[in-house]
């Protein structure tokens, strides 16, 4: 199995600059296919020119469900197997144009509708910690090219927590920008409401190059005051496997000696709220957004309908997925509905972020997965505190609601389990405040590696 070296950007800097871009370049791609046996890529570039920019030359890795124009766009899913779009999405496009180099599409959970990356179509995403454990996902393959070392940068998507979940489990920084900020369409779509690209790094300094380039928005000087986050334990802090609570106090003990202030808060009612809304909001607007997004493809697959699709999906929990999709059970009445609890969701962050009368609060912070990765295979339960729960819901428990709201988060690395698995915590914001909430993460990650 490949070692777990990753770099960033500077690093690759440092190398293009004693020898050449071509030559990183190269090397990136030969490093993407030694780490097959990861199952981390679905194509791999034959070869790659480098760019012209403040990313002349380094390497990027591309999730299988964003667009590209040079190499095909399969969702990880049979039906798009063959599906070139010829288009490069917006995050895509932006950094092309500063002079990223693609080298590849990574594996997915299929079509994105999952957390484990284990793709029944074209294989499993293995963990680069421990090759019997889950990647995590839907971005599996994009937290694995960057835990390996393959590429400094990857994007993926996230539409409830599948930027940041394998960030998780990988041992990396996985960004969730506001709903929208980077850009729409050109996308395998789950849902407009939820979806968003976002990036994978070895550090904030790397997702922040990243966010500007894709924005045009650079993040504010660190201000002199200090930091002040909301520690929400009801419902986040609950249930927590032994060595995931026990990094996440260690960690917030050292942001606490560190100067950051820890406000003891509550989200009130955000995972009710969101199991009230949010996977009626991703079936009504995946049965909508997946045929209209084929549509718009020149192959084809522009003729291709949610049934079709449907008909070749290999994964059987995606199957279920798309199944309670198809069947209309998610009314157009009962989407409206969905949308305004929503809403109250998005007041109850906000409420808690910005108290009455009370000091406003710079971030929440929590534990971004429950557990460390599950074993490869476990695609329905797994064990947890001597229980079997839903591996699914139990892994999204804390990044779902956030997602349904379209608030900005990052995960960041905080330690590892005694056999070297990853966890990560998280920090989350209000949507807009993306800027303010990339330099919170950097004043939180100088303190953690302290």
């Amino acid at each position: 199995m490949p070692s777990v070296q990753p770099s960033g950007v500077d690093q690759v800097r440092e190398l293009i600059s004693s020898s050449s871009a071509e030559a990183v370049v190269a090397a990136s791609l030969q490093r993407a296919r030694d780490v097959a046996d990861l199952g981390t890529f679905i194509a791999v570039a034959d070869r790659v020119e480098p760019g012209a920019g403040p990313l002349a030359g380094v390497p990027l890795a591309v999730k299988d469900n964003l667009d590209t124009s040079d190499l095909p766009t399969t969702g990880g899913t049979p039906a798009l197997r063959d599906s070139r779009p010829g288009r490069d999405q917006h995050a895509v496009a932006r950094l092309r144009a500063a002079g990223a180099a693609v080298i590849g599409k990574t594996n997915l959970h299929e079509l994105a509708l999952g957390i484990t990356s284990n793709n029944a179509a074209f294989g499993p995403v293995r963990n680069p910690h421990d090759a019997t454990r889950s990647a995590g996902g839907s971005s599996g393959g994009s937290a694995v090219a960057v835990a390996t070392g393959v590429v400094p940068l990857a994007l993926g998507t996230d539409t409830g927590g599948s930027l940041r979940v394998p960030a998780a489990h990988c041992g990396v920084v996985g960004w969730r920008p506001t709903t929208g900020r980077w850009g729409t369409g050109r996308t395998v779509p789950i849902s407009r409401t939820r979806d968003t690209a976002g990036v994978l790094a070895t550090s904030v300094a790397d997702v922040a190059l990243v966010d500007e380039i894709v924005t045009g928005e650079s993040a504010p000087a660190p201000s002199g005051r200090p930091l002040r986050l909301g520690v929400p334990r009801q419902g986040f802090f609950d249930d927590l496997h032994p060595e995931v609570a026990a990094c996440t106090e260690r960690a917030l003990e050292r942001l606490a000696a560190s100067g950051v202030e820890l406000v003891e808060v509550q989200v009130v009612d955000a995972h009710a709220l969101d199991t009230e809304c949010g996977f009626r909001i991703v079936f009504f607007e995946v049965a909508q957004d997946l045929p209209a997004y084929c549509a718009t493809l020149p192959g084809p697959e522009s003729a291709l309908t949610l049934a079709d699709v449907l008909a070749q999906v290999a994964s059987p929990d995606v199957r279920g997925a798309l199944e309670a999709a198809a069947s209309g059970v998610v009314t157009e009445e009962v989407h409206a509905q969905a949308m305004a609890t929503r809403d109250r969701l998005r007041a109850a962050y906000a409420a808690a972020l910005r108290p009455a009368g009370a000091e406003r609060l710079d971030a929440l912070v929590y534990p971004t997965v429950p557990l460390p990765a599950p074993p490869l295979g476990d695609d329905d339960t797994t064990e947890l505190n001597g229980q079997q729960v839903p591996v699914f819901l139990t892994t999204i428990r804390n990044t779902g609601p956030g997602s349904t709201a379209g608030m900005p988060a990052i995960s960041l690395p905080a330690g590892t389990t005694h056999t070297g698995l990853p966890i990560g915590i998280s920090l989350e914001s209000l949507p807009g405040e993306d800027a303010a909430l990339l330099a919170s993460a950097r004043r939180v990650e100088a303190a953690l590696v302290r």
